[in-house]
């Protein structure tokens, strides 16, 4: 194992993000599609701004989820870490917050850019020697989020490789 390691080298790359003003349809859709359980919520500069995870979405069983917007109910206290920082410090984060996950940002200029997600899964994968990022997807998580919200269908292109909303 290797304890000098950074982020960086560890953290999945690429972050699937959604604007504020998307809707809980729209990010369950976006989560189903990418393989996520959390959606990064950027503002109008596409700097990171709040999360929603998937059990912000099922929280809203029920409710007509064309109304209900990604600003209304993202965790606005964004945990972030830079990908400089030592997986020692990330895990310590997470752990000491109660998280699975930090949102990797670059900041420049007042801009909090997301550039990837460092998770509890990718600190066990270094653990157990895994060169690569261990990336996942619980498929029973997956099905009882699609019966649950009762989405179905591929993800908009237009939602997949950037902000919606």
């Amino acid at each position: 194992m290797n304890t000098f390691a950074k982020v960086r080298d560890v953290m999945a790359r690429g972050v699937v993000t959604c604007g504020v003003n998307a809707t809980a349809d729209e990010m369950a859709r976006l989560m189903i599609g990418n393989h996520v359980s959390a959606l990064v919520i950027t503002d109008e500069q596409l700097d990171a701004c709040g999360v929603v995870t998937k059990t912000d979405l099922v929280a809203r069983y029920g409710q007509d989820l064309s109304q209900v917007t990604a600003e209304s109910i993202m965790s606005a206290t964004l945990l972030t870490v830079s990908p400089a920082a030592s997986v020692k410090e990330a895990i310590q984060s997470m752990l000491m917050n109660h998280v699975h996950q930090l949102v990797v940002v670059t900041e420049a200029n007042a801009h909090r850019r997301p550039v990837g997600i460092f998770t509890l899964t990718d600190a066990v994968a270094l653990m157990g020697g895994q060169a690569a990022t261990a990336q996942s997807s619980d498929p029973r998580c997956e099905e009882c989020v699609r019966r649950f919200l009762s989405i179905s269908g591929q993800v908009d292109e237009r939602h997949a490789s950037g902000p919606c909303g």
